[in-house]
């Protein structure tokens, strides 16, 4: 059995995970800037993922037909720039060529 400990720090969270049986104990710092959500999110995302492995949680995997995965987009509310919106347009547009290749393969 494991006892995981979250610690708010200045610089962002220290996670601390202990092994109850052989006293064994793992520190990991996860930096989070509050100033600067770009490079901060990959981390949060990061924490979370290595909390879920920590408690053995199944997220599934690449093979699995469902899996957790975390990632990033605009909020519900926010209005992007023309240029957010054609680069958005672009990564869909060629995700759903990949797609469109994904189908004509099963075929």
């Amino acid at each position: 059995m494991i006892k995981i400990e979250l610690i708010n720090a200045d610089n962002g969270v220290i996670k601390k995970v202990k092994d109850i049986q052989t006293n064994e104990e793992w520190i990991k710092v996860y930096e989070i800037d509050p100033t600067s959500k770009i490079d901060c999110f990959p981390n949060i995302m990061n924490l979370l993922a290595d909390i879920s492995d920590d408690l053995g949680l199944d997220l599934g995997s690449d093979f699995d037909p469902l899996q957790i995965n975390f990632s990033l987009d605009w909020g519900s509310s926010y209005r992007p720039s023309i240029e957010e919106v054609d680069e958005k347009i672009k990564s869909l547009k060629s995700e759903i060529k990949e797609l469109t290749e994904l189908k004509k393969a099963s075929e």
